[in-house]
């Protein structure tokens, strides 16, 4: 019987593949052995044979194989990461028990945020935000809207923003988080592939809106609404409130496996992707991130980073749900006055990405900076280089370096503090059923994978590099691949036969290091997508501002590193049409990208090429340009011009700044 369910979990399995691989080890490590030394082993071995009865032979065996697997490179490596993967171990238990607790409840998590109202109805203004949610809900509830109905939220950081999306959650609404940094074509076709009825956003960024509107690019038709303020003809939310009820509404039509919300992802083609987020995965990111870095329900979590994003608006402030805690909402993200906040509200964590980590250590010293409460810090991005000046600095006891995708199953965290690492996979691979997240090997010139003759793809080993990838299980939670909105969106983020035939793999499209130890390393993105100020970049977005441009006759847009900047910044290379006015073309261009991108994603360099080989693949053609950057030598005769910041136009790129800007004496992008 126990047999049978040993069978049933797969740990038999498991423990099979554990005691062969022990014993492999073994047998490669004699085979290596010096002749001499062999000799030496195989006599002490005969002898303590013929001094024991042959019954206890087998026990020989195996206290030999343990000794000499313990003498192995392997085994001094798995015992220096024992505590680590026990830790991690433990705490995909948990997680996943938990998970499993909530999906027999099959509740929604906005009746699970009600268990924390219940807890602290007096902390801070739980019971009054639960009372702002219902009001929301009961007002959309009357105006119509029902279960499915999607609303969009084109908003700043604020407790409204919370509070609209929880809140229609409670009828059954799902949100469409907008990233509140667009502009023009990619702003209006993240609402129009929403499939929403409104659209909610604010006094500040309804010209952008209208901008949109009035360039035809968004219908002339589209319902929109204020959540606070006025502007003639619009409804504001704010002015209707007070008269609507606060009672708890009903929705028997949602569950924990419901559509909760779109969060957005720039994805590797095209413009920004709606991705699916469903109540159970949801609360499985807070959740798990929450028990990942050992937060507590008396913890006062300062948010800086934008609510549209799954770090501030799911492990942010969905701690809230999961756990109780405070948070402190700020509008926007300022270095000067990141740790007088924290004193100010008694803030204990926060989170980060690469790049605030380096704006805060460019601030000069400040008694707040040492005088704060903060004990953790987690998120992404935070480069071994600064990494230890940073703690150092502000005296922060826990990084919580983290890895994975707003949609994907390939997810990693940084557990014991481990200078670098984004976390964590052990050595011994056969335990990988437990969780099987995996690296594969990409060809590095192309990006492609690099398959057998049977087809299949080649799994790393520690010590290399390669795509990070989760096996989809469709039974499982935490492997479910949830997808977009759009069907074809989501099956360009799988592989099929990767370590098996008929399998499928979540594609991350990043590339990590493995090393000896177990620890993951990020090292870049394939494909056409970087990562710029914290925001991830389509290439295919840009191009697809320059060409059209009638002077341009070929355009690719990639990104290149930047100093000791986190990220790569963006470089656009142009084939201009003969007889084109540069200076003409480079002001337009100005003006034609910064009115219809974020800023992050205005490419700081332009190379404008006398030609651009066309006989090779796309790829490499961005690969080769890739590798020349903005080094003027490079680059050859071809003319480079930089991004002014504070002359909002293209400049010339002469050596003098270009060593400037590889210092990083200058950087104002």
């Amino acid at each position: 019987m126990l047999c049978g369910r040993l069978r049933k979990s797969g740990w038999l399995v498991a423990m099979s593949a554990g005691v062969s691989a022990t014993f492999h080890e073994c047998a490669r490590v004699w085979m290596t052995d010096t002749p001499s030394a062999a000799m030496r082993r195989i006599a002490v071995f005969a002898v303590a044979l013929l001094l024991v009865d042959r019954s206890r032979w087998p026990f020989v065996f195996v206290a030999y194989a343990v000794y000499r697997l313990a003498q192995t490179d392997f085994a001094q490596r798995a015992a220096k990461t024992l505590k680590r993967d026990i830790s991690g171990l433990r705490l995909l238990i948990k997680v996943k028990r938990e998970i499993k607790r909530r999906l027999a409840e099959n509740r929604p998590i906005h009746e699970i945020f009600l268990e924390q109202v219940k807890k602290h109805p007096n902390k801070i203004t739980y019971a009054e935000l639960n009372k702002l949610m219902n009001k929301y809900a009961n007002l959309f509830k009357a105006d119509g809207y029902k279960p499915g109905d999607v609303v969009a939220l084109f908003m700043e950081n604020s407790i409204d923003f919370f509070a609209l999306w929880l809140g229609l959650s409670k009828v059954g609404v799902i949100s469409a988080f907008i990233n509140s940094n667009l502009k023009m074509e990619p702003l209006a076709h993240s609402i129009r592939v929403s499939n929403c009825r409104c659209v909610i956003t604010t006094t500040t960024l309804l010209s952008t809106l209208r901008s949109a509107i009035d360039k035809e690019l968004l219908s002339s038709e589209t319902n929109i609404v204020l959540s606070s303020g006025q502007s003639e003809g619009l409804r504001t939310l704010e002015t209707e409130l007070p008269n609507v009820s606060t009672a708890e509404p009903h929705c028997p039509e949602a569950n924990f496996q419901s559509v909760l919300c779109y969060i957005y992802t720039s994805g590797t083609t095209g413009n920004p992707k709606p991705a699916v987020i469903k109540h159970f995965r949801y609360y499985w990111i807070s959740m798990g991130s929450v028990n990942s870095f050992g937060l507590k329900s008396d913890d006062v979590i300062y948010i800086t980073m934008p609510m549209y994003h799954s770090a501030a608006g799911i492990m942010g402030i969905g701690s809230i749900i999961s756990l109780g805690t405070t948070v402190v909402i700020r509008k926007k993200f300022s270095a000067s006055n990141f740790w007088k906040d924290c004193v100010k509200y008694n803030c204990t964590a926060s989170q980060y990405i690469g790049e605030i980590c380096r704006y805060l250590l460019a601030q000069p010293p400040c008694p707040e900076e040492k005088n704060n409460k903060i004990r953790i810090m987690w998120g992404n991005g935070l480069r071994p280089e600064i990494w230890k000046d940073f703690v150092e600095r502000f005296g922060i006891a826990r990084i919580g370096e983290l890895y994975g995708s707003t949609e994907g199953n390939s997810n990693i965290v940084n557990i014991d503090n481990h200078v670098g690492s984004c976390g964590f996979m052990p050595i011994y691979t056969w335990l990988g059923f437990l969780y099987p997240v995996r690296l594969i090997k990409v060809d590095k010139e192309t990006g492609e994978l690099v398959r057998t003759e049977k087809g299949l793809c080649v799994p790393c080993k520690p010590g290399e590099i390669g795509e990070m990838v989760g096996v989809i299980k469709s039974q499982d939670a935490l492997l479910k691949f949830e997808g977009y909105v759009n069907e074809g969106d989501t099956q360009k983020k799988i592989y099929k036969d990767v370590f098996k035939k008929g399998d499928r793999c979540f594609a991350s499209g990043d590339v990590l290091y493995w090393d000896e130890l177990g620890y993951l390393y990020f090292k870049d993105r394939c494909g056409d997508t970087f990562r710029w100020k914290g925001e991830n970049v389509s290439t295919t977005e840009v191009e697809g501002i320059l060409q059209p441009v009638m002077d341009v006759e070929d355009a690719t847009v990639y990104g290149v590193q930047v100093g000791k900047n986190e990220g790569r910044a963006g470089m656009a290379s142009i084939v201009l049409r003969d007889g084109c006015d540069l200076e003409k073309f480079l002001k337009e261009t100005a003006l034609r990208l910064t009115s219809n991108l974020a800023m992050y994603a205005v490419p700081l360099f332009i190379r404008i090429c006398k030609e651009v080989d066309k006989t090779g693949t796309f790829k490499l053609k961005k690969t080769d340009l890739q590798k020349d950057g903005f080094n003027l030598a490079k680059c050859k005769s071809d003319k480079l011009f930089y991004w002014s910041s504070s002359e909002k136009q293209y400049l010339p790129l002469d050596e003098n700044m270009q060593e400037d800007i590889d210092s990083g004496k200058y950087n104002r992008f």
